[in-house]
């Protein structure tokens, strides 16, 4: 498993400059692996050799000693309109599988408070200009006040002391209507799959930081401005601190549960959960209850695997809180998954191997159900069978065709979109099917035979096809298929042969 094994705190100004050269060289190489749009003497210039009276930066770095990460923090010292104050700027970059730590708050902190006791009764702020709405979530989750922010108008005076302030750092305006939208340059590097999950992410803060910099994957950042109260410190000691707590409280309500009493007292909760499952929530009472007693509740920090693609493991999984990557190939990211999300059906249904590996991107909390008590229930009722059934063949299909050239050029939502609209069929062992030229066929599970003048093709598993001319397909044992509407093929290109297996 990945995680920081060191951090160094560097002082850039007391280096030699072949000393501070090797430095930007190792940032430089991380920042962009996380960021694109910036050279490497601007990066040097923002980053390392800022022009601001004290600087500080937090190296992240490996088992092999290997930079994984940095955290640079900066203090100008200005006048404006003859009052001094201090204004705190930082930047920082640090790789996927390293995430979730809150490797710099402690650190953060312990700089901000130093000064505001040492300089009692200055003014004292930061300011970011944010090119992520992860970056504004995170700190509006830690400060009591930000500004902008959701729901209250920034103040007139407020607002022109923002954009003074950002004029002063030679951020330039995108738009004259637009007085905190500025132009930054750092786009964040993002997969398909991250730019859905957050385009899509029902936290408050990040839907206001999508409205209010909605060119943000353009690089404009947008001006953010927290003053450094004792009030904002509070809150930011106080939130850390409650998520620490919240951390432990659940990590004992998890052990707890393994006893008896603990089960018994901790089922009401889970039932809350598994009601939160769209396939699930139809269930009575007493099932729903019989599954909370069978399940086990998990607590796991950031950058920890819940299982790995290849294992055997079956449970069906709940995430309660937190998020998760969904992994292949090693570190490729194909999805990720926020609070209620649900995984691991694949392995359930199938009783195969697992085909994707799962790990913590935040500290999280899961609701761990055993194969053995879904069961029977998936015999029983068609409307959960359908349910899960239906989760998995799109997630199958999406990866199968995310890279196609008929749908890779879509996105998530609109691929889910076609296949959503298609026809789903099950196949009894050795029945068969004509497939009409321009058919998009897509085998869930079980094993077929496609037949075209003579010569046959056997295919096994998750398998997505495209016909150019009529086909006969016989099913060798029990198969589900989805059959695609040809009004939606033609939707892309020109109709090929295409094969796709998983």
């Amino acid at each position: 498993m990945p995680h920081i094994t060191s951090t160094e705190v560097i002082l850039p100004h007391s280096l030699s400059a072949e000393a501070r050269r090797q430095l930007i060289d190792s940032l430089y190489a991380v920042h962009r692996r996380i960021f694109d749009g910036v050279g490497r003497e601007s990066f040097a210039r923002y980053v390392v050799e800022s022009k601001a009276e004290h600087t500080w930066l937090l190296v992240h770095k490996n088992e092999a000693e290997e930079v994984v990460g940095y955290f640079a923090l900066h203090i100008f010292e200005k006048q404006l309109g003859g009052e001094p104050l201090a204004v705190f700027r930082a930047e920082a970059g640090l790789l996927r599988e390293y995430r979730g730590g809150n490797v710099t708050a402690r650190f953060w902190t312990e700089w901000v408070l130093r000064y505001v006791l040492k300089h009692p009764g200055r003014r004292v702020f930061y300011m970011g200009s944010l090119v992520h709405p992860s970056s504004y979530w995170l700190i509006a989750q830690h400060c009591r006040e930000v500004w902008p922010r959701r729901e209250q108008e920034t103040p007139p005076e407020l607002l022109a002391f923002m954009d003074t302030l950002a004029t002063e750092f030679g951020l330039e305006k995108v738009h004259p209507a637009w007085p905190l939208v500025r132009e930054v340059g750092w786009r964040t590097r993002e997969t398909e799959v991250e730019r859905e999950y957050w385009a899509h992410c029902d936290k408050p803060e990040v839907r206001y930081f999508l409205e209010a910099n909605p060119g943000y994957g353009e690089g404009h950042g947008l001006v953010t401005l927290v003053p450094i109260t004792l009030g904002n410190l509070r809150n930011i000691a106080r939130s850390l601190l409650t998520k620490r707590l919240r951390q432990s409280v659940e990590q004992l309500a998890a052990w707890m549960q393994r006893t008896r009493l603990g089960a018994r007292l901790g089922a009401s909760h889970v039932v809350q959960q598994l009601r939160r499952v769209p396939y699930l929530a139809h269930l009575d009472e007493a099932s729903l209850r019989d599954l909370a007693r069978r399940a086990e509740r998990v607590v796991l920090p950031a950058g920890r695997y819940v299982f790995h693609a290849g294992s055997a493991c079956d449970e069906l999984y709940v995430l309660e809180r937190g998020a998760v990557y969904v992994l292949t190939g090693g570190e490729k990211l194909v999805d990720e998954l926020g609070s209620g999300a649900v995984f691991g059906e694949g392995a359930l249904l199938t009783g195969e191997r697992r085909t994707a590996s799962i790990r913590t991107a935040t500290a999280s909390t899961l609701v761990r159900i055993p194969r053995s008590a879904l069961l029977a229930l998936l015999e029983g009722d068609a409307r959960l069978r359908e349910g899960m059934w239906k989760t998995l063949a799109e997630r199958r299909f999406d990866d199968l065709v995310r890279e196609s050239e008929r749908y890779g050029h879509l996105g998530r939502k609109d691929r889910l979109a076609l296949f959503r609209e298609g026809e789903h069929r099950e196949l009894a062992p050795w029945e068969q099917h004509e497939l009409e030229a321009g058919t998009q066929l897509f085998v869930l599970s079980g094993s077929v035979e496609v037949e075209h003048e003579g010569l046959v093709m056997t295919q096994r598993g998750s398998t997505f096809l495209e016909t150019r001319w009529p086909l006969r397909m016989k099913a060798r044992e029990a198969t589900r298929l989805f059959l695609l509407k040809r009004e939606g093929a033609r939707r892309g290109e020109d109709t090929l042969l295409y094969l796709a297996a998983a």
